[in-house]
Parts: structure tokens; sequence; C-alpha cells
């Protein structure tokens, strides 16, 4: 059994993951934002879906953007668990999808706050307890955006582009402290709320500086993340995710995609060829990779 903290589990991978975690018996420490308002209904749902099982889930009120916040949710879960805090799943994030000029410099500094800072912030709350037990594992949810830069989702790509470049830097410094980091590439799961959840642009008229044929791909791209039958099951990433917590350290993976289709395996290339290029440059300078 792992203690387990998961970001951003009023819905999506976050609230699909929490419950498989659980009953894999896993001690669950499940973050969201306003318990107590906006998501009292969700976290009240996840409670007593938890008491139905018969499996660990506590909701823990956290707001990721915030250290005073982190700081009293890491020193409530730390005082349940000894001091133990096994993995950190950074899983909070925000997307958006149009016109990168639709958005104001405050709300793209916004996305990256949520999805690049907020992460850092959970990264660095959890460490020192990691350090003293000389092991943890941290996973980080990305995306193949991060790779695949694609117009009209510039700004979220290139903040998951930065959690990946975070996550590859922190991988290879603590490699040999017995903290291992993982991340996962999401393809296009259309029922994880990308689209009813993102945040009003500051500047919609700016599309209208645009031609047809960019208002028309914008809105194909819309309707890509719309919900179908034909849908793919997100609770696959959550499969994943647990079954990258029960794998061994030495057979990890540091990148994981999942979802992708064919696109994967470019994906999946693109990251090995990084990879093998950080380990060379590493080696070159007496470093073992």
């Amino acid at each position: 059994m792992a203690n387990i903290i998961l970001t951003g589990t009023s819905s999506g991978f976050g609230l699909l993951t929490a419950k498989i975690l659980a009953k894999k018996g896993h001690n669950v420490f499940a973050t969201m934002r306003n318990v107590q308002t906006k998501n009292s209904a969700a976290a009240q749902s996840l409670k007593d879906w938890a008491i139905t099982e018969g499996v660990k889930i506590q909701i823990i009120e956290a707001d990721v953007t915030d250290d005073h916040s982190v700081k009293a949710a890491l020193e409530n879960i730390t005082s349940q668990t000894s001091d133990i805090i096994d993995v950190l799943i950074n899983n909070a994030g925000t997307g958006y999808i149009g016109l990168n000029e639709t958005l104001s410099a405050k709300q793209v500094d916004q996305i990256f706050q949520i999805n690049v800072i907020a992460a850092d912030r959970m990264i660095k709350a959890v460490l020192p307890f990691m350090h003293r037990n000389k092991s943890g594992l941290i996973i980080n949810i990305s995306s193949v955006t991060s790779r695949q830069n694609i117009p009209v989702m510039g700004v979220y790509s290139a903040s998951k582009a930065a959690i990946d470049a975070l996550s590859v830097s922190y991988y290879y410094e603590l490699k040999s402290s017995g903290i291992d980091i993982a991340i996962i590439q999401p393809g296009a799961y259309q029922s994880t709320d990308i689209v009813s959840k993102q945040m009003i642009p500051d500047n919609p008229d700016a599309i209208k500086q645009y031609g047809e044929d960019m208002i028309n791909y914008t809105n194909a791209v819309f309707q890509y993340f719309e919900p179908t039958s034909s849908s793919p099951d997100p609770g696959e990433v959550a499969h994943l995710i647990a079954d990258i917590i029960e794998t061994p350290s030495e057979k990890r993976a540091l990148t994981n995609v999942i979802g992708a289709g064919p696109l994967g395996e470019v994906i999946t290339s693109i990251n090995d060829s990084i990879q093998n290029l950080v380990e060379t440059i590493l080696n070159a300078r007496g470093v073992k990779a």
C-alpha cells in the first residue's frame, strides 16, 4: 500500500485515477480546490463512493497555485502518514483551444501557473519527505501535444512542453537519490472536459482578423474533443498510472505515450531521441546517466 497524493481529482483523469488506485488498496489523498463551494458536490460524491466501496480516499483541500494552501495540505497529509509520501501524481491542469491572439498575457500566465508552476510547487513540497526516506515516485501528466505542436493549441502545447522539460531535468537530477520521475503523454481523450471547462478568452474579437480556413480549422479541433460513442476510454490513463506505480523503478520508462494511435510511434521516437541526447551530454561530462 502506497501513500499517494493526487491533484485535480474533481473530474477527468484525476477522478478515475483516484478510484482505481484506491481499489488497488492504496491510501489516496485526492486534492481539489473549493471543496466547500464549487467542487462540494464532486467531493461529496467521491467520499460517498469510497465509503460504499470500502476503500481509502481522503479529500484534501488544496489550491496548487497557492503556496500557503499547498503547505497546509502537506501538513495535513504527512501528519497522517508519519511523513511518508510514496507517490505524487501531478494531474491538475487546464487547456485551451483557440487562436493564441484571443488570450491575454494574463491568461497565458494563468495556464502556465496551473500546468507548470503548480506542478513544480507540488514537487518541491514533497521532495523533502522523499529525500528523507530515500525513495519516491513523481508522475507528471503531460500530453502528446508537448511534441505535436499544432495551431490553436499553442499555449497549451507550450505549457506541456515545459512540464516535459522540467520532468526530464528532475529525472536525471534525482536519479541517484532513489526518487523516480515518470511522464505520461495522453492523446486526445474527449471525455476529459478540455472544451467545456476552458477559460473564456479576453480578446475574442481577434478572430475577426483571421481567414475562414483558420476559423474552420479551429471549429474542427473543437469538434474533435467533443465526446462521442466511439471516444477512447480515459480509464486507460488511470490504469497506466497504476501500472507505473506497481512497476519496479529499474524497469520504469521515463516517458509513456498512450491513446495517440499511429502518432504514438512518432512521439515515442522523439522522446527516445531527446533522452539519448541528454544521456550523451551527461556521459560526456562524466555523469553516469
